[in-house]
């Protein structure tokens, strides 16, 4: 194991690149203007989060206490609910992964953000023949480790049995996500705990929901698009600005950005 000094002579043999200290400051000053533009943009995403619970509520009411009095109807009466599926033992046989057909799990739901857009595992022909294909549109609600997270579908993916699947008309299940999202800390609290937290099927089919009208469920679904429009364009610019703040350090740290300045830009 190294000692303290054997880590001061490590460390002493390096060599770091080190510009006059005007442009150190004006280096910092670069990096903050975009890790502040960076901020900002976090902001506004983390405010129409908010803007969009705040219509569910201006139009629905407290769903948890049906604030509103409205008809209520069991969760399994709005749509079709199902469990993932993900037959072969032991589940990360190789065998099955590796191929051309998306495998969320609950991870990916958990983290979607309300939105799953992207994945990190695929399942081979063999991981699809043992599971199920689940249309884009889908919403996917997690019922083992992360209780009752949710998030839809933009592609059509597999998943197992940790993951529930409920599908509807685009209105209803952009409905049914926000409505969960309100119940989502009682559920998880509620939960069984043994080697993890999980709720079955059962459960989530008999969840009692307050049922405005199909009119109304759809104008919320009409507000939350555009909402999703504008969440979008932010992400796409905070995108655009995590990866600028990143050259700039790389191209700080490693010398080239005061260089390329001194040089008047010539490559």
């Amino acid at each position: 194991m190294l000692d303290i000094l054997d880590i001061t002579s490590f460390f002493k043999g390096f060599s770091v690149a080190k510009p006059p200290l005007a442009e150190q400051k004006r280096i910092a000053l670069a990096l903050d203007r975009v890790d502040a533009v960076r901020a900002k943009r976090r902001e506004a995403i983390a405010l129409l989060d908010d803007l969009a619970q705040s219509i569910f509520l201006d139009m629905f009411g407290d769903p948890v206490v049906n604030a509103k009095d409205w008809p209520v109807r069991k969760l399994e009466k709005m749509g079709t609910l199902d469990r993932g599926v993900s037959k072969h033992r032991p589940r990360n046989d190789p065998a099955l992964l590796g191929g051309e057909f998306p495998l969320i799990q609950t991870g990916d739901v958990a983290g979607s953000g309300g939105y799953i857009t992207r994945f990190t595992s695929t399942y081979s022909d063999l991981g699809l023949n043992q599971s199920r294909l689940w249309p884009a549109g889908t919403l996917c609600i997690t019922i083992a480790a992360n209780i009752a997270k949710t998030g839809i579908l933009t592609f059509d993916a597999c998943f197992p049995d940790s993951v529930v699947g409920f599908t509807a008309s685009p209105a209803r299940v952009e409905y049914i996500r926000a409505w969960l999202s309100f119940l989502q800390e009682a559920l998880e609290a509620s939960a069984p705990e043994s080697a993890q937290k999980n709720i079955n099927l059962a459960v989530l089919r008999n969840l009692e929901i307050p049922y405005p009208g199909e009119d109304l469920i759809r104008v919320f679904s009409e507000r939350v698009k555009v909402i999703e429009v504008s969440k979008d364009a932010h992400r796409t610019h905070l995108a655009t600005l995590d990866e600028l703040f990143t050259s700039l350090q790389h191209r700080a740290f490693s010398g080239t950005l005061w260089d390329h300045e001194a040089t008047g830009g010539a490559a």
